[in-house]
């Protein structure tokens, strides 16, 4: 029967949360469950690109490799994500958000059981690279699945809880955990290299890949409703013998690949033709990549100021992890008593740039942070404090993503998907090819200047923020991929 054929009669739909195929219909306890394993999922796929910092020098040594070679293991791996997103993510507007997760986790584990027991330098990097990509089609549909979970609807109408609440939490839970894996990934490697060959590092890592690619087949099910509908419609057809029956998304023609064509062509033409997405995306990706040049400077800076051992080496990372942590969960209520003052002096009207607050103050926390890091890293002075200046960079960091990223779902809201898309690229590309000069620059400049030229670049940006909360609403007006209604 072609789509022109098909009678609206026999449309499938969720009517009632009483069905137990809807998403909706799940428990509390289920829900939560699934916003913890995909959390878990992010932490474990984020510590894998991390944890190279410091098993580098060994890998070094075995191979007989400079520094530049070995630090493409955590490049590759970062280019790899931010690529991936663009070209896997559709597959979940046609088959499901649980073939993705599977697939991406299980493809993570098998290409990093490469850097546990090969012993060729090219087929590690390569399985890096191969592991990141395929890591970025977990990471690009968890707030989908958020979303379906906590989807305020007709049928969600008589909840006593409110649904964009719930939603938020899950978003606030998942958005902690790559910025926690990141900062994991080194304390894992360096506990490992103090006391064990430094492929236990990529031994454990494989199997936490590979028990969260068992938790997730057992306890994490299809949450997407328009494949949850195609699914019921089929086996309404069969249990019925009746043919009438027909999902929404059989009504779509669209090829898989011409779906994934058109996901990646948008984020291409928002960086070359929209001068707001190209700005926001500079700004965070300079900040991540910041975050990923520590993982060669740390080491170094803690090995050679403060004679830390690879374990030492390694919890140096902890000032940085609760900087970004717990700014994210404790900020939400401050931010909300400022914009709240706002909407009051606004007369109650809402504003799309209201939604920078929290960047506008992370943009002077980043700086600060960077320069006490700069100018407390000297061995008559205790190691504690460049340890609060990274606190206070994490800090700030956890603002500007906070700030980046809602102003983007807000402002690019018919776009969303693919404005975040192009967030993703652009950091991942800054963020890989930080490393790859950051120990050189370290070593050149020395650890204060160094870190100072960061600093300084850092203050260059802090206007940034202050002209699109002038502006904001003038540019959108003039770019053809914002929505402002």
């Amino acid at each position: 029967m072609s789509s022109e054929e098909k009678d609206p009669l026999y449309e499938v739909s969720f009517d009632t949360l009483e069905d137990p195929e809807d998403p909706l219909a799940l428990s509390d306890l289920r829900k939560w469950l699934i916003v913890g394993l995909i959390s878990c999922g992010s932490i474990c796929i984020t510590s894998i690109s991390s944890i190279w910092s410091l098993v580098s020098p060994s890998i070094m040594e075995e191979y007989h490799i400079s520094q530049e070679v070995s630090t493409l293991g955590i490049s590759f791996y970062i280019w790899g994500m931010g690529t991936g997103g663009m070209f896997l993510s559709p597959i979940s507007e046609f088959h499901g958000r649980k073939i993705v997760y599977v697939s991406g986790l299980f493809l993570v584990f098998a290409f990093g059981l490469v850097p546990a027991f090969s012993h060729n330098i090219g087929s590690i990097l390569f399985s890096r690279a191969i592991a990141g990509f395929f890591s970025s089609s977990f990471m690009s549909v968890a707030g989908g699945t958020f979303s379906d979970l906590f989807k305020k609807t007709e049928r969600t109408a008589n909840f006593k809880r409110d649904q964009q609440k719930e939603l938020n939490k899950a978003l606030l839970m998942y958005s902690v955990s790559p910025f926690f894996g990141a900062g994991l990934g080194p304390i894992i490697a360096g506990a490992v290299v103090q006391y064990l060959p430094y492929r236990w590092a990529f031994y454990i890592m494989s199997i936490w890949s590979g028990v969260m690619t068992l938790l997730v087949i057992v306890f994490v099910p299809e949450t997407y409703e328009p494949v949850l509908l195609k699914k019921k419609a089929a086996r309404l057809r069969k249990s019925t013998g009746d043919d009438r029956y027909f999902a929404p998304i059989e009504k779509i023609k669209q090829s898989l690949v011409r779906s994934i064509f058109l996901s990646s062509k948008r984020p291409i033409l928002l960086i070359l033709k929209d001068y707001m997405t190209m700005a926001l995306c500079f700004y965070s990706g300079f900040v991540l990549a910041v975050i990923y040049l520590f993982f060669v400077s740390f080491p170094y800076t803690f090995r050679t100021v403060y004679h830390f051992n690879s374990l030492g080496q390694g919890l140096a990372f902890i000032g940085l992890i609760l900087g970004l942590c717990l700014t994210a969960i404790i900020s939400p209520p401050f931010i909300k008593i400022w914009y709240d003052h706002l909407m009051a002096k606004n007369n109650g009207v809402h504003v799309t740039e209201f939604r920078l607050l929290p960047l506008i103050i992370g943009a002077f926390l980043t700086p600060i942070g960077l320069f006490i890091l700069a100018w407390t890293s000297y061995p008559h002075v205790h190691w504690i404090a460049p340890i609060i200046g990274s606190f206070v960079f994490g800090a700030g960091t956890s603002l500007v993503f906070s700030g980046i990223f809602a102003y983007t779902v807000e402002a690019y809201r018919k776009y969303t998907a693919s404005a975040m898309a192009t967030n993703s690229f652009v950091r991942s590309m800054m963020s890989g090819a930080f490393p790859l000069f950051g120990l050189q620059m370290y070593k050149a400049l020395g650890i204060q200047w160094a870190t100072t030229i960061l600093a300084v670049f850092s203050c260059f940006l802090i206007p940034i923020p202050f002209i699109f909360y002038k502006y904001g609403a003038m540019l959108r007006a003039k770019s053809p991929y914002t929505w402002s209604d």
